[in-house]
């Protein structure tokens, strides 16, 4: 009995040394982008490439901009693009609680801060898709277009398994929270090659980065963990659907967004369901594409980051060949053609 007690409290303070060296390892790692401030903190942001219009990706929960590095890099080539992690993901300082009211403000504030002139072609992952359609809905203006991946769904927020499902990740997150001091988390992705939240994705993503990109990548996973804020995304992610499922039952316009460019993409490893769900945010539109991945991965500009990219690319020279006109000019037009 002693002897295992010995040998477990061995094994415990080697691997919160083998933590503690790593993190310092990450924090010399110099690191895109930069901060930029959004009132009571600052927020991590990338900012590359030019022209119209500005492309701005939207992470999922539990998630950080970090997982979009091979994404913003090709969207570069053909236009302005930023990526920006919410308040305690990635790199960005901890901030409010993530309810709908402070990740639209943030990510407006983020905008204003940065300069970059819209309307914009907002892409959402994700719990990203609902802060892409309750942003678009509060800044109708301001949005040329959307792009969904893989986006949570309104209908969802009755949904038995689905509640079950977040309610797992987020005991498996308070787990996996508690044992980061002792680095198992980080033994487990650099070891074992297993890193929670990503399965098959895992292997896609190490290919399409440079080997010093995936170990920002990782330190980020690994700093996330430690953290407490993705667990409140998770469930964070229930007032948001609350009130994006509300924006949609008094919505007054039919289809919901007009003529909006509007692009869908979606992973078949979730079931027929989940896809049916997808092709309905796709008929918010008279304007829109959908299209379902071959491979499966909930993070899926991962295993198919070509879908992503020309998802992103349609939408774009859509919003071009439109001279950039927005969701509320939609709306207008809408209206005045019911005169």
């Amino acid at each position: 009995m002693e002897v295992g007690i010995f040998v477990l409290a061995s094994l415990l303070l080697l691997g919160f040394i083998y933590e503690l060296l790593s993190r310092r390892r990450d924090a010399k790692r110099t690191y895109p982008g930069k901060m930029i401030d959004v009132g009571d903190y600052h927020v991590h942001l990338t900012d590359d490439g030019q022209g119209a219009p500005t492309v701005v990706i939207i992470h999922g929960a539990g998630d950080s901009s970090y997982s979009w590095m091979h994404i913003s890099k090709e969207v570069s080539g053909f236009t302005r693009v930023i990526t920006y992690d919410r308040a305690g993901m990635g790199s960005s300082d901890p901030g409010p609680a993530p309810m709908p009211e402070h990740t639209i403000k943030e990510l407006h504030s983020m905008l204003d801060a940065t300069g970059a002139r819209g309307p914009y072609v907002l892409v959402g992952h994700s719990l990203g898709g609902l802060i892409a359609r309750l942003y678009a809905l509060k800044y109708p203006n301001q949005v040329a277009g959307l792009v969904f991946l893989d986006s949570t769904h309104e209908s969802l927020k009755e949904d038995a398994k689905f509640k079950q499902g977040f309610a797992a990740i987020g005991v498996m997150l308070k787990i996996v929270r508690l044992v980061s001091p002792f680095g198992i988390p980080r033994f487990l992705g650099d070891v074992l090659g297993v890193i929670p939240m990503f399965g098959n994705e895992l292997s896609y993503y190490k290919q399409q980065l440079s080997t010093e990109e995936y170990k920002q990548w990782k330190g980020n996973v690994y700093r996330i963990f430690a953290g407490k804020t993705a667990g409140l995304e998770f469930r964070g992610a229930w007032p948001h659907l609350a009130a994006a499922a509300n924006q949609l039952r008094n919505n007054r316009e039919n289809p919901q967004f007009g003529d909006l460019p509007i692009a869908v993409v979606n992973n078949p490893g979730f079931g027929a369901q989940w896809t049916d769900m997808q092709k309905e945010l796709a008929s918010r539109s008279t304007n829109s594409i959908h299209k379902t991945s071959d491979r499966k991965g909930h993070s899926l500009q991962m295993p198919r980051p070509e879908y992503v990219i020309e998802a992103i690319h349609h939408v774009v020279e859509q919003v071009q060949e439109r001279n950039g006109r927005t969701l509320a000019e939609s709306y207008e037009e809408h209206a005045l053609e019911l005169i």
